[in-house]
This record gives structure tokens, sequence and C-alpha cells, in this order.
């Protein structure tokens, strides 16, 4: 016989039932009593009715799942041979099959390899089964969808994957969805439920595989007794149901179980379509169903939820208005800023509620959220800081687990064999032993010098590592022993992989295993489980002491499944992925008194007092059906309408209207007030609305006021110690900068004064964090002189760097610290060999004997190729030909290259200079003054402090005439900078004059009878500019000049017409502008505004200055100057390309910070302030 025990929420339906059940079952022994729920429900349920049974226990009371319920019945039964397959089983087999089928499936196919299509396609499968759709039902939608060929596509794939996954599974497995269909066959032989009395009671309604077993469970069970949720103004045995109605499922439902009972029972005359009129006359007269009506139980007293619970979602235009009873004292509505916020105020209003109240428990409280992924996690972070405990609810997949990483990232150093990235994962991983600094080390190691390879980490590292320069012979050789020690385990941890990644399946699970017990993982993670237990943290400890056989039950079931086939590393990895992604930790409550979390479908909540409701907004509810499955909503709603006999999961649109039953069923669960919260702006600062469902509550209740939590007085935002420290550590800039009100800072100081007394150490730091500022204080002179010693070596650029910040200057230079060394082919590398190939391509004519001007370009190819091929087969330890990209870059290097030597040839060419050196080392010169500079004005005073210079000319050409020797100082740039005598003047750029500086020093010693004259120093651009051929008639003659144009050099140029000839002869004989100069003549035979040149006064000036500002760093160094200080100019700054910022921690808004602003100046106004400081330091 069929019942139905039928109430709205809170009607005690449920209550009602099991006190007839407990009865029963004392009153006849000897009958079996099974009450079915959700799984989710079994332990709440057994719980009840272990307290409601008046002798504490269960005896002929048992509480099952479907899935309990079938095990126990196979259990009595006999169970089928069959092995019953879970997801991971289930993914394991889909990606196997759809790999040997992939080219027959040519829509979903090319998918499959995506991170977690499979598991769309084994959701999309499961449901095939649980709505006891086969391929023969699938071949029936297939034939509805002519016009939707992408649909047909899909639905196509997805039988044969079905059809090829079932000849898989055949004889040899069984799914849990199938488990009910054989269940169906064994119930006959069950004595378990022979004439029991059986309970649905928690489902909203059931599949048609479960009808089918609830079919059988009537003709063999003397009582079958459903609760479902319905109020005693709705007909449940109407056969119009409108899905727009807030109880059409449970309508929807009772209509199938009658069919079922039409169809199993022998009480009525058989008909064709059950006669519902009859059944609600039979029912009437026999008085079969239980039908709660009157006041309702749990919210007896409390009128408006009473009237919440009858009027939400009914179609009765009705308000509610009581001053005895305001509606306030029953509902919240909260608007919060963000969810964060949601959180804590709901987490205030739990506190204040348990401390007002001590006859309440944190069990009396319950959470749902409209989105549990968003909330969940912030739940549990901040409970922990209010002191509330707290359960969770959920299902916890454990992909980011590192023991799974682990493993993953061992079997890619197989697939990519010992690739950078996968090996140093694989050591990050959390599950080794060596120390992260050692790490650090090793990688530094391996990246300098390109260490990849199976056969690189097999071999002992000997190389000297390219980071540790200065390091001595002895430091090296314990370090070389370290890395070799972490090299040797490494690789023995991934040998079993390695030597089995070839081989069966069988075999490569043997060797991952093998792999596991080598690295002690099950030690390690049990150690974790400890740590988390000790720790308070529950969850993760359950997480880690399951996991590992968890993992061996994936390694096992890939061995039994897919054994003796082989398959590349690539395929064994996505198979795994597939079982990764389907391994979940399920927890229970670890203390009775705590606040129950969960979702909106999934939470069992009996017994509560107060219903907290985060994320009512509209992103959350209505909640989205699905987000882009195999089949889509709209596929779904089309599937629908064609084949209506063909159940599938609700479409979207019922889907909405079921969501509604579940809200209704939540929300009227609290017996004392219900709270609902929205936020104003999404986690990741989104916009967002509140949902429809805030708006109804509104207009049920419109004298209801949403409140506003965040705008609380601050004693009432105040609940513990540590609220006190996160509203002081908030407040306390605004405290040091006066931003605050009187009653602001009368409650701040209160407050901190109180977290002074009870946390002194958090207190102090608040202070410091509020009152910080940067404030520069100098090295002191004994440490900076054991950083630097009392005789720097400086090259210039070092100079240019303490110009642009101090502070970088003394990270590089005082302590040393680099970028990590990269066993690459980067821009810098490129400069270094462009100068070398360049120098060799000299050094070559040189050898034989040919002038730079004379070289043919036959000549000049074959030297070029000689040069560069040396080069380049030296550089780096041969890094240019380690990758495609750098062999590319052997190519655009000769290209570029050929195209300097040639305008150089042509440049030289137009002029009296000759080169004369190139590469010319400041070494060379030995004790020249020019670069031995004394620091210290006095020996009497202090130690005699002095500073070297370094530095190496890219080129040097010489002129000569009876009585002067002219100096032309080329350097070699790769990118395109431009000389600017601004930046002289601020220090940032000084390297060319220093260079002519040392050049007429080293001349002026070689020819003593002569004056050397500065001719010109400049930057030479290397490219090979691309121009346009407009103008031109592609002529390349016409084309060559205008790269020869492009190409000009540029910097300072001496004024001096002699010398302007002897850069440039046509300029002598009256050529108005320059082709290798940037030099331009007026009609009156004066130079324009933009023409590169300078007086021979000015340039001695600007020589002498650059001596002084070169003495002045160098002083500045030793006496331990390290401001942060970065320049700014327009856009470019000290910090743009700055590698340290990390490191120093600028940051214009905390005071003290400033930048240096540096002022835009043209050529006059540069050497003006020039001047000025020439005759400051003549002075000193």
């Amino acid at each position: 016989m069929l019942r139905f025990s039928l109430g709205s929420s809170g009607s005690g339906k449920s209550h009602k039932l099991y006190e007839e059940i407990i009865r029963r079952s004392r009153e006849d022994s000897s009958r079996n009593y099974l009450i079915i729920v959700p799984d989710q429900f079994t332990m709440q349920t057994q719980m009840d009715i272990v307290k409601m049974h008046p002798d504490q226990g269960i005896m002929n009371i048992d509480v099952l799942s479907f899935g309990r319920l079938s095990h126990r019945i196979f259990e009595e039964t006999g169970k089928r041979h069959e092995a019953v397959l879970d997801d991971v089983g289930k993914s394991l087999i889909l990606r196997h099959v759809a790999d040997l089928n992939k080219d027959d499936l040519p829509v979903i196919g090319s998918f499959m390899h995506r991170a977690g299509y499979i598991d769309e396609v084994k959701s999309t499968i499961s449901e095939l089964m649980q709505y006891d759709v086969g391929p023969d039902e699938l071949k029936t939608l297939i034939d509805n969808c002519e016009s939707r060929r992408s649909l047909k596509g899909k639905l196509s794939d997805l039988r044969l994957l079905y059809q090829k996954f079932k000849e898989y599974t055949e004889d040899k497995y069984v799914t849990p969805e199938e488990t009910l269909s054989f269940l169906c066959k064994r119930l006959s032989k069950s004595e378990l439920v022979k004439d029991s009395v059986i309970v649905f009671d928690g489902f909203t309604g059931f599949t048609p595989i479960q009808y089918r077993v609830i079919e059988e469970l009537l003709l063999i069970a003397s009582e079958v007794i459903v609760t479902l949720e319905m109020d005693d103004e709705t007909d449940p045995y109407t056969n119009n149901i409108n899905e727009q109605e807030l109880f059409f499922l449970s309508k929807k439902t009772i209509k199938s179980l009658l069919k079922c009972e039409w169809r199993s029972c022998q009480k009525l005359d058989p008909m064709n379509t059950p006669d519902y009129d009859r059944w609600k006359e039979y029912r009437d007269e026999h008085n079969s169903d239980i039908i709660i009506k009157g006041e309702n139980v749990r919210l007896s007293g409390n009128a408006p939820m009473a009237f919440l619970e009858q009027h939400l979602f009914r179609y009765k235009p009705d308000t509610y208005r009581s001053d005895q009873f305001p509606a306030s004292d029953s509902i919240v509505i909260a608007g919060c800023a963000d969810p964060s916020e949601e959180v804590r105020q709901a987490l205030i209003f739990i506190s204040r509620r348990i401390k007002a109240d001590r006859d309440l428990f944190y069990r009396d409280f319950a959470i749902v959220c409209g989105d549990l992924s968003t909330y969940g996690e912030r739940i549990k972070r901040e409970s922990n800081t209010f002191g509330i405990p707290v359960y969770i609810d959920e299902t916890k997949g454990l992909k980011l687990n590192p023991f799974i990483e682990y493993i993953r990232s061992a079997l890619d150093i197989v697939r990519t064999d010992y690739s950078y990235e996968t090996v140093f994962h694989f050591m990050r991983s959390g599950m080794m032993d060596f120390d992260d600094d050692d790490i650090d080390l090793l990688e530094n190691y391996v990246r300098s010098l390109g260490i990849r390879g199976h056969k690189a980490w097999e071999d002992n590292f000997v190389r000297h590592p390219r980071f540790r320069k200065k390091t001595s012979d002895e430091e090296i050789v314990l370090f070389l022993e370290k890395m070799n020690l972490m090299r040797k385990e490494l690789v023995n941890m991934i040998s079993p992989i390695m030597e089995s990644h070839k081989k069966s399946v069988l075999e490569l699970s043997k060797g991952l295993y093998e792999f596991i017990k080598r690295g002690d993982a099950y030690s390690k993670l049990e150690r974790y489980a400890r740590y988390f237990e000790q720790q308070g943290d529950n969850v993760k400890a359950d997480e880690y002491s399951q996991i590992y056989g968890k993992i061996m039950d994936l390694l096992d079931q890939v061995a039994s499944l897919l054994g003796d086939e082989k398959v590349p590393i690539k395929e064994y990895m996505e198979i795994l992925d597939a079982g990764f992604s389907e391994i979940e930790v399920g927890t229970i409550p670890q203390n009775v008194d705590t606040v129950r979390v969960g979702d909106i479908e999934r939470s069992r909540l009996s017994d509560i007092k107060y219903l907290l409701f985060l994320g009512v907004n509209d992103t959350n509810i209505p909640k989205h059906a699905s987000e882009g499955g195999i089949l889509s909503d709209i596929d779904r709603q089309f599937l629908s309408s064609r084949a209506p006999d063909v159940e599938l999961a609700p479409s979207p649109r019922q889907q909405m209207y079921i969501q509604r039953l579940y809200l209704y069923m939540n929300l009227t669960k609290p017996s004392r007030l219900l709270y609902m919260s929205y936020s104003g702006i999404s986690a990741d600062g989104k916009s967002m609305n509140p949902a429809y469902l805030i708006g109804k509550i509104k207009a049920l209740f419109p004298d209801l006021k949403e409140r506003r939590p965040a705008e609380d007085p601050i004693d009432k935002q105040i609940m513990s110690l540590e609220d006190a420290k996160t509203y002081v550590s908030e407040k306390a800039r605004d405290y040091a900068d006066g931003n605050l009100t009187d009653d602001d800072e009368k409650k701040f100081l209160t407050l901190y004064e109180l977290l002074k007394k009870e946390n002194p150490k958090a207190a102090e730091r608040i202070k410091e964090a509020a009152f910080l500022r940067y404030q520069y204080t100098p090295l002191p002179a004994m440490l900076a002189a054991a950083l630097y010693g009392n005789f720097l070596e400086n090259s210039v650029s070092r100079l240019e760097t303490f110009a642009e910040c101090c502070y970088a200057h003394f990270v590089k230079y005082g302590l040393r610290l680099d970028e990590r060394s990269e066993y690459d082919f980067e821009r810098s590398d490129l400069g270094n060999v462009f100068h070398s190939a360049l120098e060799r391509f000299s050094v070559k004519l040189e050898e034989k004997g040919i002038e730079w001007t004379e070289f043919t370009d036959e000549q000049g190819r074959e030297l070029l190729s000689e040069a560069i091929d040396e080069v380049t087969k030296e550089y780096g330890e041969n890094i240019l030909y380690s990758s495609a990209r750098n062999k590319n870059a052997v190519d655009r290097i000769y290209r570029i290259i050929w195209r300097t030597v040639k305008t150089l040839r042509y440049q030289l060419g137009k002029g009296e200079f000759k080169p004369d050196k190139f590469e010319l080392d400041f070494k060379e010169a030995g004790n020249l003054d020019e670069i031995n500079i004394a620091l210290t004005p006095s020996e009497e005073t202090r130690i005699k402090q002095k500073m070297k210079l370094q530095g190496r000319i890219d080129r040097m050409d010489l002129a000569y005439d009876d009585e002067n020797v002219y100096i032309k100082i080329i350097d070699f740039k790769s990118g395109n900078k431009t000389f600017n005598i601004a930046s002289v003047y601020y220090g940032l750029q000084l390297q060319l004059v220093v260079y002519m500086n040392f050049a007429m020093a080293m001349e002026k010693k070689l020819n003593p009878d002569k004056e050397v004259v500065p001719g010109a120093v400049l930057y030479y651009h290397i490219n090979d500019p691309i121009v346009e051929a407009e103008g031109t008639g592609n002529d390349p003659e016409l084309i060559n000049k205008k790269i020869i144009k492009e190409l000009v050099s540029n910097g300072i140029i001496n004024a001096d017409e002699k010398v302007i000839g002897l850069l440039d002869r046509d300029m002598a004989a009256g050529a108005t502008e320059s082709d290798v100069i940037n030099v331009r003549r007026k009609k009156d035979g004066g130079f324009y505004a933009n023409s590169q040149i300078m007086e021979q006064d000015s340039y001695k000036m600007v020589s002498s200055y650059v001596r002084h500002k070169i003495r002045e760093y160098g002083r500045r160094i030793l006496d331990g100057d390290i401001e942060i200080n970065p320049y700014v100019q327009g856009p470019r700054s000290a910090c743009t390309y700055c590698h340290f910022r990390p490191i120093c921690g600028f940051d214009m808004s905390t005071p003290g910070f400033q930048t240096r602003e540096l002022d835009k100046l043209n050529k006059d106004d540069a050497l003006a302030l020039i001047k000025e400081e020439c005759k400051k330091a003549d002075k000193q």
C-alpha cells in the first residue's frame, strides 16, 4: 500500500511519521521498518530517531540511502560478481575508450583532452543511466534533431561513447546507477523488505530508475510511505499540474508514484491510464493518507515567520503588519559591501546572540550560502577569528593536494625529459626533504648552466656555477658535493617511472607505486595530518589522512582496468588526471555544537532557531542550472519539447521552479529568526544586485527596514580582542594623519589601550606601522669600508647607477645582489656578441693588411662570417645553438653586423679618421691620473681613499696633422640610445665623456709634443633599419642612402671647422648636411640649432665637470650614501626597469619617501648649470 505524509514546511510531517514508525516498531518488533533518505541526511536522521525513541535505540528500524539499501540487499541475496565502478573508474574508462575511438568522435573528440571535459562527459552519461536512457532512447533523441546539426553531432558522439563504455564494462563492471536496475531484480528475494514498512523521507522527487525500485517495493513491502512538501490548500491528486506552482514538484512526484502503484498493485482493475479522481475517492474512503493541517508546529508563536511560510511564492496579494509581533523581530535583511563583510557581519550577529542568551548553542544556528564556493573559505577563516565552531557541509575535491602535485610533477619530469620547470615544480611540491635554500641554490645552478635532459641529470655536476664567480675553490667543491647529493636523490626517486614509462599501464603503475614508496609519502602525509589535527584543522587532517588510500585505490583501478595496454605517458597522465578530478573527501562534524554551513539544495537542517542566508544576489538566486556542459540549457529545452517521453534532468526552466521549493524549505526552517544578506560588489570587484527574493520578502513585509550593519556604532562591531586588533590596525594610519573625528579618536584610543594591555607586541607593531616613515640613515663608515674597501674599482656604468638611485647602487654593488643567472640569449647578450664580432672583424682586417675603407664586399662577407662563427661557437657554452629561437638569432646577428660594417666603412671613407683601437681597455694605460682618482683631500685626517675607473672603449679613431692629434670615440649600442647633455649634468650619461678624457690623457702621454684635440664622442646604433621606399623608385642606391641616413651617429662633435672636415670632407667642401654626423649648415655658414656641435672650450668645461662628478660620487659611496632617491624625469624613472623594487620598499604613500624630479633642460641651460657647478668646484 502506498501512503503519503503531506504537509507544509514546519508542519511536523516527518516528526509525526517518525513517532508512528517508532510506536509501530515497538508494537510489532518482528517487522522491519526502513527509512530511506538522501545520502547526506542519513546520519542526522539516525540521530533524530535515536533521540525520539524511548529506548534510545533503533532495533528494527534501519535508516538507509538508496545506495546503502542496494548494499544491504546484495549482501543478503548474494552480490553480483561485477565490481562496482565509482566516478573515478568511469572517468578512467571513458578517457580510454574516447582515445580508442577519437577518429569516430568528430564533435566532442577534439575536446576530450581539455581539463574537466571528461568529467562533463561522465556526468552526462551518468545522467542518462540515472534517467534510464539507453542507447536506443538516445537514438530517438538523435532522430528528433535533424534541424539541429550541432546537437545531433554531440548526441551521436555521446551515443557512441555510451555504447563503447557499456561494451567495455559488460560482465566486468557495474556503475552505481546500474546497481538500482540490478536491485530491482533482487528485491523479490529479500527477507529484509518482505512485508516491511518503508518510508521515503527528505526527497523532493525521484529519477526514473528510483521510481522502478519503488514500484518493485510496492509489490513486496506491506506499506510504502512517502513524505512530500505541500500545504493543506493544495490538492495533491489533481490532474492539473502547473510547473509555476510552488508545490509543482510534489504534485508531479505524487502523480508518478500513483502510476507506480497502478502498475504494481492488483487492488484496482488495470486500466491504460490511471483515473486520479478514483484514486482520490479511494484514499478518502480508506483514510490512507496523513495530511498535516492546522497550526504550523515549528513556527507557532512566531507570527512573521508563519506568515512567510503561508505566503512565500504563493499568489496571495497580502502583506504583514503587526505592532505586537513586528517583522523585524523575526526577519533581518542586511545589505553589505562584499562577501567578506557579509561573512563578518553574520558571525558578529551569531556572537552577539550567543552572548545575549545563555540558553542558545551554536547548533541552534545554521548558515546557507547562495554560492558555497565563494563563502565557504571565508566563513572557515573568519570563524577561527571569532572562535565560532563551524562545520562546512561540502565534499572537497583534492586535485590541488601536494601529494597529487608531487605525483603529477614526477610523471611530468619523465614526459618532458627533465625540463627545468617540471623538475623544480616537483622539488617544491612540499613532499621533498630538501631545505628550501638548497633547492634555491640547485635551481640557480641549473638555470645558469642550462642543465636539461635526463642524461645531463645522470652525469655528475662538475662545471663552475656562473653565479658564484668569487667563491674559493674549496667552497666550490663543497657546493658541488651538495648539488650532486640532491641530483642523485632526484634521479634515484624518478628512476622507477623512467624505467617503466614505455611499458604497459600495469608496469607503469607499479613504477609509480615504487616511486611513492621511495619518497616515503605515507609517513609524510601522516605527519601533515597530525600537524593539522594539532592545529585544530580537522578538515585538512581528514584530507591528508585519506588521500594516500584514495591514490592507492586509483592506481589499483587504473592497473585493473587498463593493465596490459600500452599508452604514451602523456595519455597515462590524462587518465590519472581524470581520476584525480573525481577524488573527493567528505567530512563529518567533529563536534555536535557547531554552526552548520551548507548550500541551498544539499543542506539538511533540523531544529534550528536561526538561519543566516548569505549571498542572496541575482548571480546566485535563481541558481544557474548549468554552465556550458555537454548538453546546454538550450539543448535540453529543445529535447524536452521534441521528445517529451524521454525524460532527462530538469530543464533550466523547471530547475528554476524546483529551486523555489528548496528556497521555501530553507527559509521556513528557523523557528526564531531568518537573517538574509547580499553584497553590493562581488569578490572580484564587479557590481551586483540583490536577488528577486529580497524584493519578494520586502513586498510581504513592507514595514521591514533593510539594515547596513557596517554602519553600526563601533561598539557593536567589536566582539573580541582580535576584532579590536583589526579595527585599530585599519584606523591607525587615519589617527596618525589626524583624520579621525573626536568621537572616533576617543574610541580608537580606548581600543588601542585595551590592545596594548592584552597584546603589547601587536600594539607596538601597529603603532610602528601607523607612524612609519622613511628616514634616511647612511651606512656607518666602518660598514661602508667593509663593503667597498678604501680602494674603489668602479666602472662608469656603476657610477651612473649611483646617480640614478644611491640605494640601487648599494644593493647591486654593495650587497652584490643580482638577477638570477639564466642560460638563455637575451638583449644584453646580443650586445656582447655585436661587440665581439666587430672586434674580431677588425683584427682579421688587420691580419690581412686591409684598411677599413678598402675591403670589398666579398672580402667583408668572408671575414665577417669567420668572425661571427668564432664568437657564436664560444659564446655562453654554445648557448646560441641550444634552441631554434637562438639559432635564428645567429642569422639576424650576421645581417645586422654586415649592415654595420658596410655603414662604418662608408662613414670612415667620408673622413680622415682611421680606426686605431678596438675594445681599448683602461688597464692598457697603466697609472694614468685620469683613471686613478684620489678621493681623500688629505692623508693626515683619514685613511687615503682612491678610485680606479674601469672601462673599455669600443673604438677609438685618430686623425693627425703637424701639430695636433684628433680623437673620435665610438660607443656601439644595440639599443637606440641618444646623447643628451642634460643627462651629463644629472650624472646619468658620463660614459662618453669619461672615455674621451681617458683617450686624451693616453694620447698625450704617447704624443707629448702634440696638442690632443677632442674630435667627437658618438653613439652608433647597431641596426639594420627598415626605411620607406617612397620616393626612391625602388632604386637600391637611393634606398641605401636612406638607410645610411638612419644610421648617423649621435653625440658631441667639436664645432671647429677643421674637425668637422676631418669627420666629413664633404662638409669641408661646402655640403650643407652630413650623412655621417648630425651636423647641418645654414646658408650664412652657421650651424642649425639641432646640430650636435659644441665649442671646444665648452667641451673642456664638460670634461672638467664629469671629473668633478666622478670624484663626488666616489666620496659619497665611501661615505655610505645609500639613500633611496630615484630620479624621475617625465615618463622615465630609475624605478622603471629596476630589479630591486621589491627590496627597497619605495612607496610614495609612505611619508619620507620622495623622488628627485629632474627638470627637462635644453643644451644651453644644461651648459650654463655645468659652468656654474665647475666654478663652485674650483673654489673648493
